[in-house]
């Protein structure tokens, strides 16, 4: 099954595209088509080299989401179509966590930021610690007052991506006057120590550990935001940054299901199956179904984070574990369907199930997202809060 295909019938469910942003779609998933048939192999040592030529290759063809409320929903549906042909293109376009600094920093940084995000750099994000993992209320990682109002950073921050890719990294730290604030920081800056760890999964972006040496920043340039609004930026850009992650998992699942469709198809018209089995045809139709409305959910999640919707975090953090646990599930049914061959570690299926398995722990264990949306919930509940607000409700 074309990538496209999937979007097809969703076109009547996201009138903020004109048949411009449409063609916009078609000519990304072209161009992908064209450029992933010269990539190395994903566990080759030049593969995270590619994924970045690629984002840079894409960014000089022009392939960014269009300005306004189109923007959020065209950004989902390429991330959908990405993650179609492989997960670890989930960075082959878009802000990503550069999104930050293009709201957030000065004026100035934020127009440096905006040529070199349009020319493909990337930006990471350092926020988990050992102690705390990804609870950013926990966080130790120091900056104190140097000479000039300059700042000094120290600190450790463990399961950072993008960690050799990254030009920059928005690092939450504690200020000198104890709150929680985001900086930016050089990733090339003699300060910065990157300890590279192997993953199981999500191989395609450098990942591990990111170390603070004394790091001096300028709060003047490198402070997103005021002092002390570092929270309110994370719960923010997660917001709008979580749908995209699902959106690209759910394109992973559904680029496993047309191999799985396509194979047992193939296997039918040759005569080496003489029926596909009902098994088989419910797990298709399950799959297809589950995939589709957690799309859904996920552009709906996105256009409430771009309008500022007070339920956005709640939709975004119960969206992605919902999504991600829909691409898992629906990957770990598909895959027995074509046999041996779909366990091999060359197989795209076995490398999707190596891939969306790390995401059950990137970005918050999902039993953490499930019960933080459950705590949000029954505190609505417990103030007399409506369960669904009439915004809410209109927008879905």
């Amino acid at each position: 099954m074309n990538a496209l295909t999937w979007l097809e019938p969703l076109r009547s469910s996201v009138a903020e595209l004109d048949p411009a942003d449409w063609a916009a779609l078609e000519h990304f998933d072209h161009d992908l088509q064209v450029l992933c048939p010269a990539a190395p192999q994903a566990n080759d040592a030049g593969w995270s080299r590619w994924l970045l030529e690629l984002r840079r290759e894409l960014a000089a063809r022009g392939h960014r989401a269009p300005p306004g409320p189109a923007g959020p929903v065209w950004q989902t549906l390429a991330q959908f179509l990405a993650g179609t042909r492989d997960l670890d293109l989930r960075d082959c376009t878009g802000l990503g966590h550069g999104a930050m600094v293009l709201t957030h920093a000065t004026a100035g940084t934020a127009r440096a930021w905006t040529r070199r995000l349009h020319a493909g750099d990337l930006v990471g994000i350092a926020a988990s610690e050992r102690r705390g993992g990804s609870r950013i209320r926990e966080i130790t990682t120091q900056a104190r007052l140097g000479r000039g109002g300059h700042w000094r950073l120290t600190g450790e921050k463990c399961w950072v991506s993008r960690l050799t890719e990254a030009a920059a990294f928005v690092v939450f730290v504690r200020d000198p006057d104890g709150r929680i604030s985001a900086v930016l920081v050089d990733a090339e800056h003699a300060g910065v120590e990157r300890e590279v760890i192997e993953p199981f999964g999500l191989g395609g972006w450098g990942w591990g550990v990111l170390r603070l040496h004394d790091v001096p920043i300028d709060p003047a340039t490198a402070l997103l935001g005021n002092p002390g609004s570092g929270l309110e930026i994370f719960h923010e850009h997660f917001a709008g940054f979580r749908p995209l992650v699902t959106a690209t998992a759910l394109g992973t699942a559904a680029g496993v299901h047309g191999l799985v469709a396509d194979e047992l198809a193939a296997r039918r018209d040759v005569g080496i199956l003489p029926r596909i089995r009902d098994n088989a045809l419910i797990t298709l139709g399950r799959a297809h179904a589950a995939i589709t409305a957690n799309l859904l959910a996920a552009l709906t999640a996105s256009r409430l984070a771009a309008a500022g919707h007070p339920d956005a975090g709640l939709l975004a953090r119960l969206g992605k574990a919902a999504g991600i646990d829909t691409a898992v599930q629906a990957v770990a049914d598909l895959a027995p369907l074509i046999g041996a061959s779909g366990f091999k570690r060359s197989h795209p299926a076995a490398k999707a199930r190596a891939d969306l398995t790390g995401l059950l722990y990137a970005d918050g264990i999902h039993d953490s997202l499930y019960r933080s949306g459950g705590v949000t919930l029954l505190a609505s509940a417990s103030a007399g809060a409506p369960t669904q607000t009439p915004a809410l409700a209109a927008a879905t």
